[in-house]
């Protein structure tokens, strides 16, 4: 079963590629974990997930192979101790196990306990609302497949929080870049302007409704959504500023690149919000709410 975000990157030149890894890891799946000597006990009370860049739909060289095994306590506790008595994970260390496709792709797998994943859910970590967006269930006893459906889509009330959370961010890492500026002090300039790039797209994710992903992935996954291809419109000319020795030159703040490109972009979130009839007061005396 796939996650509503799985092969959110997937090109329609790596279909064939894509679906024929998807096949050898399930084969994988099947004949290394479900089957180990030291796990098979154990196989029936496990969820197996595939998440990371393979389940966003990356077929490339570069890309590894990430599976996370899903257990209740119980099983935590007895297979970890077999790893551990096999010596093949030291003592007071978690299951990590490297993969080896034959068709030569590498990676790794490892084991959580489903309270964990539980708990991380109910908190609202950011980490495990995106890999629940994107995860491929290849194998779920334990029923994931439930448990993400209670946390996606996104509650209301959580989501707008996240985008509230997302745009304060970015107009406090924007006000940051004020004195910098205007000292000409390039390292807080160069730092703070990297950090508007980053709350800008992951505002723009939340805008469209979705948990935003590592920050490695930011820039693809924003590009597939209308609001975050308009962020990244809006930011086109970020990389010839960070290069360009002018933009940390001492200036009034007003007259820097990464300022007027902060209020491009933070002109279009305001646009994207009002098209989904939000009208918060937050998005305009943002400072007054930094502390909720």
């Amino acid at each position: 079963m796939k996650a509503v975000l799985s092969n959110l990157l997937l090109t329609p030149e790596n279909l064939q590629i894509h679906t024929a890894l998807l096949q050898e890891i399930g084969s994988y799946i099947e004949t290394e974990i479900l089957d180990h000597p030291l796990i098979v006990e154990d196989s029936g009370n496990i969820s197996i997930l595939l998440d990371g860049s393979t389940a966003l739909g990356i077929a490339d060289d570069i890309s590894d192979i990430d599976i996370v095994l899903v257990c209740r306590e119980e099983s935590y506790m007895s297979i970890t101790s077999r790893f551990k008595q096999a010596e093949l994970i030291p003592e007071h260390s978690s299951l990590f196990v490297d993969v080896h496709l034959p068709g030569g792709k590498t990676g790794h797998y490892t084991l959580l306990k489903l309270s964990e994943l539980e708990q991380a859910l109910l908190k609202g970590n950011m980490d495990w609302l995106w890999n629940a967006s994107v995860s491929c269930l290849i194998h779920d006893p334990l029923d994931l497949g439930a448990l993400f459906g209670r946390y996606l889509p996104l509650a209301p009330d959580f989501l707008m929080n996240l985008r509230k959370q997302t745009y304060i961010e970015l107009r406090s890492c924007a006000k940051s870049l004020d004195n910098p500026v205007r000292r000409g002090d390039a390292f807080p300039i160069l730092f703070q302007a990297v950090a508007v790039f980053k709350q800008a797209l992951r505002c723009a994710i939340t805008v469209e409704g979705h948990p935003y992903p590592y920050d490695k992935w930011l820039v693809p996954v924003a590009g597939q959504f209308p609001a975050g291809l308009r962020v990244l419109d809006a930011m086109k000319d970020f990389w010839s500023y960070l290069k360009n020795d002018s933009s940390y030159a001492a200036m009034y703040q007003e007259d820097n690149s990464f300022v007027k490109m902060e209020k491009e972009v933070r002109k279009v979130l305001l646009e994207e919000f009002r098209l989904r009839g939000i009208d918060e007061p937050w998005m305009i005396e943002w400072w007054k709410y930094m502390e909720d």
